[in-house]
Formats: C-alpha cells, sequence, structure tokens
C-alpha cells in the first residue's frame, strides 16, 4: 500500500508541474507574439503620428488637443519631453520617430514625440478586445489542465484496475474450490503486497484444507483397527466367566485405548502446530544447547551420537517447536539406524544448518517427498511403532520457522542425511 500511496502522489505531482508548466510557457509565447503583432493597433499608430505631425506645426498645440478631444471618444494628452522618462535603449528609436507601446492591466498607452514643440503625444486605448480574447484563452488552458490531469491520472489508474480485476477473477476462482489458484504477483505491481498476502492466504488454506482430508482419512482407517478389537474384547469379556480370561481382556482392551489415545493426541498435536505458532511470540535460541538437551534427555539409546556444534548457532523460532523437530528427527535416526548417528551444526553464507544422518537403510529418492505428509511411512514401517506423522511434525515446523528441509544421502554414514537450512 506504501507503494501504492507514493506512486499515485508522484503521478499527481509530475502532472501538474508537467502539465502546468507546458501551458504556462504556450501562455506566455502567446503573450509575446500578442503583444508583437501590429495589426489591432495600427490604426491607432498612423493616427497618432498623423496627430504628432500636425501639432508638430502648431503654435498652440493644447489648445488643438483640447478641440480634437471634443469630437473624439480617445483620451489624448500631452507632457513635456522632459518630464518623460526613458531608458536609454528605447531613447534612439523613440526620438527618431517610432511610437511607444506600453501595456498595463487596465489599458493600452501609444506614445509619439512631437519634437518642434518638445512634448510627448499619449492615446491611451482601453484593451476591451485583448481581455476578452486573454479570458477565453485562459478558460481554455484551464480546461485542458484539467482534462490533462485527468486522462494522467485514468492512465495510472488502468493498470491498477486491470490487477484488481484479476485478483477478484482469482479469488472467485478459488471461492468456488479452486485451492490451487494463486496470483502471478509483478514487481511493478501497485498491489503486490496484497497479491503476496492472498497468496500466502491461499497456501494456508490449502494446507489446512489437505490437512483435515488426510486428518479425516487417517481418523477412519487407524482408529479402526482399535475399535474393532475393543469391540472384540468387550464382547469375549461379557462371554467368559474365568478370572484369568477377564484379566487378559481387560489388558487388551487398556492397551487398545491408549493406543487410540496416543494416535487422538498425534493428530492433535498436529493440527495445533500451526495455530500455536501464530500466537508464540519468536525469540532468538542457541540451537547448540536446544540439542544438547535432546540428546542429554535420551536414555535408553544404544546408537553411538556424534555431535559437532558450531560457535555461533543462533536462530529466530519457538524453543518447545524447535525442541519437538530435533526429537522427532533423531528419533527417525535411532529407529532406522544400524549403529551410528551424527548430528552437526554448521553454517552455509549467511544461514545456519542442522545436518542429522545415520548408517541406515537410506530413503529412496522417490519416496523422500512423500515422507513429509503425515500419515506415510518407510518401507521398513511394520518393523517399528508409530503414525508416519513425525516428519510431517518436521516439515510443518520447518515451513513455520521459514527453514527448508532436504533429505539427501548420507556420503559420510551411508544412509539418510536431513539438512534443515535456516533462512533468516
Amino acid at each position: 500500500m506504501p507503494k501504492l500511496t507514493l506512486s499515485l502522489l508522484l503521478v499527481i505531482l509530475v502532472a501538474v508541474i508537467g502539465i502546468g508548466g507546458a501551458l504556462d510557457n504556450f501562455f506566455n509565447q502567446y503573450q509575446t507574439q500578442l503583444n508583437k503583432e501590429s495589426d489591432e493597433l495600427s490604426a491607432y499608430r498612423q493616427l497618432g503620428k498623423s496627430l504628432a505631425a500636425t501639432l508638430d506645426k502648431q503654435k498652440q498645440p493644447q489648445q488643438f488637443i483640447d478641440n480634437w478631444q471634443q469630437e473624439s471618444k480617445l483620451s489624448v494628452t500631452l507632457v513635456h519631453l522632459d518630464d518623460f522618462f526613458l531608458p536609454d535603449s528605447l531613447k534612439d528609436a523613440f526620438y527618431d520617430g517610432e511610437p511607444l507601446v506600453f501595456e498595463t492591466d487596465n489599458d493600452i498607452s501609444i506614445h509619439f514625440i512631437v519634437p518642434s514643440q518638445n512634448q510627448v503625444l499619449i492615446f491611451i486605448i482601453p484593451p476591451v478586445v485583448k481581455e476578452s480574447q486573454n479570458s477565453a484563452l485562459q478558460l481554455l488552458l484551464t480546461g485542458v489542465f484539467y482534462l490533462g490531469i485527468l486522462m494522467v491520472v485514468l492512465i495510472w489508474l488502468y493498470p491498477l484496475i486491470k490487477q484488481l480485476r484479476k485478483l477478484r477473477q482469482t479469488t472467485k476462482a478459488f471461492g468456488e474450490g479452486q485451492f490451487q489458484q494463486r496470483i502471478n504477483v509483478n514487481s511493478t505491481s501497485y498491489i503486490a503486497s496484497i497479491e503476496n498476502e492472498f497468496n500466502h492466504m491461499a497456501e494456508q488454506i490449502e494446507t489446512l484444507i489437505s490437512d483435515n482430508k488426510l486428518l479425516s482419512d487417517a481418523v477412519a482407517h487407524d482408529l479402526r483397527t482399535p475399535l474393532a478389537r475393543l469391540r472384540f474384547g468387550i464382547e469375549m469379556l461379557q462371554e467368559t466367566e474365568k478370572p484369568e480370561m477377564r484379566d487378559k481382556y481387560q489388558r487388551h482392551l487398556s492397551r487398545d485405548i491408549d493406543e487410540m489415545e496416543k494416535l487422538v493426541n498425534v493428530l492433535l498435536n498436529y493440527a495445533r502446530i500451526e495455530q500455536s505458532m501464530m500466537a508464540v511470540k519468536q525469540q532468538s535460541i542457541n540451537l547448540n544447547e536446544l540439542i544438547s538437551q535432546c540428546v542429554g534427555a535420551l536414555t535408553d539409546s544404544n546408537k553411538i551420537i556424534n555431535w559437532h556444534p558450531h560457535d555461533d548457532a543462533i536462530v529466530n523460532g519457538d524453543a518447545n517447536y524447535l525442541s519437538m523437530l530435533i526429537n522427532n528427527l533423531l528419533g527417525n535416526a535411532q529407529q532406522y539406524a544400524d549403529n551410528e548417528i551424527t548430528m552437526t551444526v554448521a553454517k552455509s553464507g549467511s544461514k545456519l544448518q542442522f545436518i542429522i544422518s545415520d548408517d541406515g537403510p537410506g530413503i529412496a529418492k522417490e519416496k523422500r517427498s512423500e515422507l513429509l505428509k503425515p500419515f506415510i511411512r518407510g518401507e521398513q514401517s511394520h518393523e517399528n511403532p508409530g503414525y508416519g506423522m513425525g516428519l510431517a511434525i518436521v516439515a510443518r515446523i520447518a515451513k513455520l520457522h521459514d527453514a527448508t528441509l532436504i533429505i539427501t544421502d548420507s556420503t559420510e554414514l551411508g544412509g539418510a542425511e536431513f539438512c534443515l537450512t535456516f533462512n533468516g
């Protein structure tokens, strides 16, 4: 929005200065040209020259002027040449008989020299015709000025209207269920910030809808088995009277209820991650200390863990969710590693990286992106308990921390390698 406001002010300012300056220059040139033209004043010049020549021969020029004034509507006066001040640049032409024309806001005066009488004849002419022409021209130029401003604003508005129509069409398509719709943001767009916010919102909504579908499918699939065992156990418990059998079925029922409770907790934790992160105030976290705490919390690990910290390992985020991310990656490595796990914090330019690798079987390239989705498990998942949510939670927390998660093969250990890069 600041870009939109600034561009509008700049366009209006440039239009006012540019159009106003051009019209003002045109008007000044017109006025100059008009002043140079002699058609309007030629009759007065001829009359003045004839009258000045006649007065030059009169013995009583003032009496002649008084008599002539009674028969004419023009204002004619005589002043002494010594009282008529002229710049030196005009004196030579005036003394040679060239009339001088002076213009004020109220009238036009034409001056003629009467050399023998040592006087100056002055004609006073009201500029009626000239004022009328100037008024019409000023009105025309005013109209052209406002029309020019309007045209410039319309030209500026055209791309904005086009962008708003594109935003409207995309929003309408998104509302009709086309959740993959996005706006191609141009760096020169007036509403680039709004378009980016729309794309971000659309991506979040699409992710939530996809997650809800996955969660509902998972609930329908993963709860079906323990529910069936619960039904079977309750039926068997009702049919048997033997104490040892009743204890056995009760233990099975308790185990199935615990399994269902664990699944529900996993689903709720995954669903709450994004909402919780929006409300959490991120702060500077020492990644070395966080990883050391997670490694120190391991009590039953039979794997060799090599931990290589870095001197500068500060990231912005939430300590609880980053601990969850590290624990999930570490737990995944423990499940699939044969003997050894390596964890490293390193710098790549200005970005901080957390790398964890193992000597397990690794992950096939075509399976890597799938494993970051909820309820997707690896090829050896039957050997390890779980719901396939660990890496999905890691991917979600990484995304909310503006971090990039990449799965590759470990060149050192030969198993899987997870590289988490914090962009800021």
